[in-house]
């Protein structure tokens, strides 16, 4: 008899889980019919579109299924991929209405004519992919005449042929195949998505190929598509869309994705010294242990060895003090290139009419100073690998604050940790960066007694809280792109953040996972 209430008890439970979540999200009764009608719904895809979509051995995964999956728990229909299914066969199945829907498709001007949309629920820019020994790549406009990868029928396509006519064109039957013709050097690059092309390179082995420059399309929304007849199934999707939180959104991305941030140090030198280093202490060691030997049968040769020990050490000092100071110049030199390049960027800045590019060049030019301002710290400091967290910060925002602001900014910097190191403190800085200047040109316009107050403190993550004093607009020309930043950085220190909007001020409150 027990056994059959356990089995009734089991099934309840897990035929009850979709039927509680649907109870959390408010459908119509026509929507409620709508679902009862459809039990099964199949969709068409991108199989190699790593890591959003990705179809192995039968097998559906990726971003994208991870939000496919909450649709089926709140309504109960089971989501199938047709299978043996391509990126054109799906556009093709869309325009002629064998297919119903996507559940990521870029959103153009072309798509919308045969298309509904949800709202956008992955946002990454395009860059422009080359080879690491390829000739400097700026912008687009770099690439006129030049050959291109593009997947077939995805939006890179579309965009590209409307607002660059005299960049030609490879299509290749996915992103990989686009990778490996630039890899192989059949084009001059690839124009992608950031989030997949880092993906690739960081994971698939395309070690000679380098993210080169930002595109003008900064925020591309990628969102499920319905042919113009499935409207209601858009609604239904919409409303469970709505109440997937930022935190557990940024939690499905940093499942998937890793964007790697490369900084100015040059790791082959230092893995160079680092291993010259270990050889020269294995070879002490081994002579240590045969004059140790020796000392016991010959001990009228102990003096002559004590001498060679000494000199050996002393000649270890000399070589330790001289790495010392090849670090330290070469975070001086780092230092000095950044410099350079910001005096370059500025010098261009003065040349150009146009306000938006000069405030991009401006832009650019801040987050460089950030950087710069990091391999200050470490040439002048006694520990090569750490920076000393609150003078770093207090020097940053003092450097933006007398930059971009003729009124008196009140700056407060806490902290109950001393140091972070090179690897974390990068990102941190670009982040800050980001959020002070926006403070500065959007928050204090009619704030008086402007403040700024920025804490650290660990438990087992590092928290970190940004305030200001300020009220802040909505710029209408903004690119979002510092956000967009704000975002990648946050992800790659393995970070989520939230926002708090109040009379008082403006709040962001970030958790990072630093302090294993």
């Amino acid at each position: 008899m027990y056994k059959i209430v356990y089995f009734l008890f089991i099934t309840f439970y897990f035929f009850q889980i979709p039927i509680l979540y649907a109870q959390e999200i408010q459908f119509t009764e026509s929507e409620k019919e709508w679902i009862k009608q459809h039990p099964i719904i199949e969709f068409g895809y991108a199989p190699n579109w790593e890591p959003y979509e990705i179809y192995s051995n039968n097998e559906y995964t990726g971003i994208v299924n991870d939000y496919i999956t909450k649709i089926e728990l709140a309504t109960g229909i089971e989501m199938q991929p047709i299978p043996n299914m391509t990126w054109e066969k799906s556009i093709i199945g869309l325009r002629d209405g064998s297919i119903k829907m996507v559940p990521s498709c870029a959103i153009t001007a072309e798509r919308k004519k045969y298309l509904n949309f949800t709202e956008a629920y992955i946002n990454d820019p395009l860059v422009i992919i080359t080879r690491k020994d390829y000739e400097f790549i700026g912008n687009l406009n770099d690439l006129i005449d030049k050959t291109v990868a593009v997947p077939k029928g995805y939006y890179q396509s579309e965009l590209l042929k409307k607002d660059y006519p005299n960049i030609k064109l490879s299509e290749q039957n996915n992103v990989r195949a686009s990778l490996e013709a630039l890899s192989y050097g059949e084009v001059d690059a690839f124009i992608g998505n950031l989030g997949v092309v880092s993906y690739y390179i960081n994971n698939k082995g395309f070690t000679n190929l380098k993210i080169a420059a930002p595109t003008l399309y900064k925020d591309i929304g990628i969102a499920f598509a319905f042919t113009k007849d499935w409207t209601i199934f858009r609604d239904i999707v919409q409303k469970i869309l709505n109440e997937i939180s930022i935190k557990e959104r940024s939690a499905i991305r940093k499942n998937w994705i890793s964007v790697r941030y490369e900084h100015g140090v040059s790791w082959q030198k230092i893995a160079l010294w680092v291993g010259a280093t270990i050889l020269i202490f294995l070879i002490i060691l081994y002579i240590l242990w045969w004059w140790n030997r020796t000392l016991k049968r010959e001990i009228k040769f102990r003096r002559i060895t004590e001498k060679r020990l000494n000199n050996s050490i002393s000649r270890i000092e000399q070589q330790n003090k001289e790495k010392e100071v090849l670090i330290q110049e070469i975070h001086h030199r780092v230092k000095n290139n950044l410099q350079v390049i910001m005096s370059m960027i500025r010098l261009q800045s003065s040349s150009s009419k146009n306000s938006e590019v000069i405030s991009s060049l401006n832009q650019a030019t801040d987050r460089i100073r950030s950087i710069s301002l990091i391999h200050e710290k470490i040439y002048s400091s006694n520990d090569l690998g750490n920076i000393m967290i609150i003078d770093y910060v207090n020097s940053l925002g003092d450097e933006i604050i007398k930059n971009l602001s003729s009124t008196p900014i009140r700056l407060t910097v806490n902290s109950n940790i001393q140091n972070l190191n090179l690897k974390s403190i990068v990102p941190l800085a670009l982040i800050l960066n980001e959020l002070i200047t926006n403070s500065l040109k959007f928050g204090f316009l009619e704030t008086v007694n402007p403040e700024i107050k920025i804490n650290f403190e660990s438990k087992t993550l590092l928290k970190m809280s940004y305030f200001d004093n300020g009220i802040w607009f909505d710029n209408p020309k903004s690119d979002n792109f510092g956000t967009s930043l704000i975002e990648i950085f946050t992800e790659q220190l393995e970070g989520t953040f939230i926002l708090n909007k109040s009379k008082l001020g403006t709040e962001y409150i970030f958790e990072f996972d630093l302090l294993d």
